[in-house]
């Protein structure tokens, strides 16, 4: 499949009936590629004699496809959004009529990203009608019923936990199983989207709405964090308790730090890179508004830089955290097993970090050079988990876990996300023993 694949969308349902629609498709059939598709909507549901002849006229060789019923809006759109991309078509030149490419264009904008590129060719009619083009929230609202009803893909959603955290604190790992998701490397619970990547806002809020209501912080939002520096973290840290920890739960933040295995290793990522989160404690007693947190993401850059060790140094400098109270966890993350580099890169690690391979690569190991960091930084080696219940491989998993080593740039995100719980359910549990200093 062609990831630069090119269609030409030929809208029936909106065109007129002068043959201007069909003077302009043979002009397009003329000039098809080789690997050209060709998407036809249509706005019964039975096809046509004009149908027909179009698919006969076709001379792309990627094939034709006919989306019935275009008086489903919100569904038709999303059957194109499907086609394209099992077609694997970034490029799609539309030919309708005026009214028809305003009534298309908010469901580009609610569908598709940056990444495809629509042009389109006019007939000339039906023209839009002053008041009846279909208002952006309409679409959005049509698009977010439309996308709510869809079953999950892959099975039901899947969370890994850690003991470690303590029980006021809501938390978890995201796997890739029950989202709505379908491109094979997005699929299915991918919880971010970019203009370089097919999967827009819409179906990533969605997955995000789904994993909330697993997780049980819903209807509070995933705020999901760029956090490029410590300070910047830090920041985050005093708002969740200058604001959410007084008032209780607040919303699960997800805030990465450092740079990551992967361009975007640094933004939103349970990728490649080992993903640590935990509490802390300032004080002799734990209190639910005493209570330190940081998650961040750290590739193998991040890791060289230190970003272990300057996220704990800057907690107990600047937020009174004792260091031996803090809990560290590290997520999913490319394992030692699948992760190699350049060798004068992997020079760069300990020694006792770097494995010989058969290739002239060297494996290392970003978990243990995460965890020696942690250790040095004054983290008892118990208030580190990084077993594979909860730090599995990203790569050898994917089933499980998407993958930038594995899947290349067009890969999907999860995320390890925590948030404090209601504050008296935290009081509650806290005097009734469960937390221990």
């Amino acid at each position: 499949m062609s990831e630069s694949a090119a269609a030409v969308l030929l809208d029936l349902a909106h065109a007129c009936r002068c043959g201007c629609t069909e003077r302009l498709f043979r002009e397009e059939a003329a000039a098809a590629t080789a690997d050209a598709h060709l998407l036809v909507l249509c706005a019964g549901s039975a096809r046509s004699a004009v149908v027909d002849a179009s698919v006969r006229a076709w001379s792309g060789g990627g094939g034709a496809r006919v989306l019935l019923d275009w008086r489903a809006t919100a569904a038709c759109a999303y059957r194109l959004k499907r086609a394209a991309d099992e077609a694997g078509v970034l490029w799609l030149r539309v030919i309708t009529s005026p009214r028809g490419r305003a009534l298309l264009l908010g469901y580009e904008r609610a569908l598709f990203t940056a990444l495809y590129k629509f042009t389109y060719r006019l007939g000339c009619g039906p023209r839009p009608l002053r008041g009846a083009d279909t208002p952006v929230r309409q679409v959005e609202g049509d698009v977010t019923v439309l996308l709510q009803a869809l079953p999950a893909v892959g099975g039901a959603i899947r969370l890994l936990t850690s003991t470690l955290i303590p029980e006021c604190f809501g938390h978890g790992f995201s796997t890739r199983a029950g989202g709505v998701s379908l491109v094979p490397t997005l699929s299915s619970l991918n919880l971010f989207s970019s203009p370089r990547r097919r999967d827009s806002a819409a179906l990533v809020n969605e997955n995000q709405r789904r994993l909330a209501l697993h997780a049980g912080f819903y209807p509070r939002p995933l705020q999901m964090l760029k956090v490029g520096t410590c300070r910047v973290l830090l920041s985050v840290l005093r708002a969740l308790l200058s604001k959410e920890a007084r008032r209780g739960a607040g919303g699960a933040f997800q805030s990465c730090v450092g740079a990551g295995e992967s361009r975007a290793g640094a933004l939103r990522r349970g990728g490649d890179g080992p993903a640590r989160g935990g509490p802390g404690r300032a004080g002799r007693r734990l209190r639910p508004n005493a209570l330190r947190r940081s998650r961040g993401q750290s590739g193998w850059r991040g890791t060289l830089l230190g970003v272990a060790t300057a996220t704990v140094s800057a907690m107990a400098t600047e937020l009174g955290c004792v260091r031996t109270n803090i809990r560290v966890v590290l997520g999913p993350s490319v394992g030692p097993c699948c992760f190699t580099l350049e060798p004068e890169q992997a020079a760069r690690f300990r020694p006792d970090c770097v494995r010989r391979s058969p290739s002239r690569r060297p494996n290392v190991d970003l978990r243990l050079a995460n965890r020696l960091q942690l250790q040095e930084a004054g983290i008892p080696a118990l208030h580190i988990q990084d077993d594979p219940s909860v730090a599995p491989c990203t790569s050898c998993h994917p089933g499980d876990f998407f993958s930038h080593v594995r899947d290349g740039a067009h890969f999907g995100t999860q995320v390890g996300f925590l948030w404090l719980k209601e504050e008296a359910a935290a009081v509650g549990k806290a005097s009734s023993g469960r937390l221990r200093d």
